[in-house]
């Protein structure tokens, strides 16, 4: 067996050296590249993450508002409800103290109206209006309501506050718009 010298051993040390530095190379190398392997991974599911909320986020912005939209275009609604509710009910009753008060005038037009109109039939009125009708022409019969009733064979007229109210007034009441704060008609 040859004896070992120093300068084989310091080959040997200087060889093992070497290839401990070459595999910690290798080792840093392969760390270095797994470290940015997951590096980009982390931002790529960062990016996707941020992206998906950020969609979530808008989706869920846009939901709000829409609602809130809601909210508040039901309560404009449920307001201008009311309100036009208790204009229509305002005017509704003006206009039947109006016809109550201007009745007699009225229902003498009225009957003036039926009596150019037909050649027979019967009126039920009040005592006041019963001068306006030819009694020639037509029966008369006293009534106790504020009414005018024209009964010709199968025609019934009818003409009262009530009644005008109830065919004229929902017509009256879509007659009416709204300007610069106040209710026209």
């Amino acid at each position: 067996m040859p004896i070992s010298s120093v300068s084989d051993f310091e080959r040997f040390a200087a060889k093992s050296r070497q290839s401990i530095v070459t595999k910690i190379k290798r080792a840093e190398a392969e760390a270095s590249l797994y470290a940015l392997r997951k590096e980009k991974e982390t931002a790529g599911s960062l990016e996707r993450w941020c992206k998906q909320s950020h969609a979530q986020w808008k989706q869920e912005l846009y939901i709000r508002e829409q609602q809130g939209e809601r909210v508040i275009a039901d309560e404009v609604n449920s307001v201008w409800s009311a309100f036009k509710k208790e204009r229509t009910n305002r005017l509704k009753e003006a206009l039947k103290l109006r016809l109550e008060q201007e009745f007699e005038v009225l229902a003498t037009c009225f009957v003036s109206w039926v009596s150019q109109r037909y050649e027979t039939g019967t009126f039920t009125l009040p005592k006041v209006l019963m001068p306006s009708v030819d009694q020639a022409k037509f029966a008369i019969h006293e009534g106790e309501k504020q009414q005018v009733l024209f009964v010709s064979g199968n025609l019934y007229i009818e003409y009262s506050v009530t009644r005008i109210l109830d065919e004229l007034g929902d017509e009256i009441v879509r007659q009416m718009h709204f300007e610069e704060n106040e209710w026209q008609a």
